[in-house]
């Protein structure tokens, strides 16, 4: 067992598996998730260019569903692929 010291002085047994690249308590997944980092970074691209295509289509949108729920579902979609954007990037930029 590793014992992991945090801010407030508690101890946290972590388990050690040899040649694990587990790093801790940090989110941190060590190297196994970096090679989905590029493919993130181009699906994000993606999803925010049809995002800005569809934009001008929201008129209809909210006068057929409402208001709330299209510029929520707008707001979801937009926020969530600019943040697996992100993620790649950051995961991207470490592995190199």
């Amino acid at each position: 067992m590793v014992y992991i010291r945090t801010r407030i002085d508690n101890r946290f047994a972590v388990p050690e598996y040899g040649d694990d690249s587990h790093r801790g308590i940090s989110d941190e997944r060590g190297d196994e998730l970096a090679p989905l980092a590029p493919l993130a970074v181009i699906v994000s691209f993606a999803l925010v260019a049809t995002g800005c295509i569809a934009s001008p289509s929201m008129g209809t949108w909210i006068r057929d569903y409402g208001a709330e729920l299209v510029v929520f579902a707008f707001c979801l979609h937009m926020s969530l692929s600019v943040l697996l954007g992100s993620w790649g990037l950051r995961v991207w930029r470490h592995s190199r």
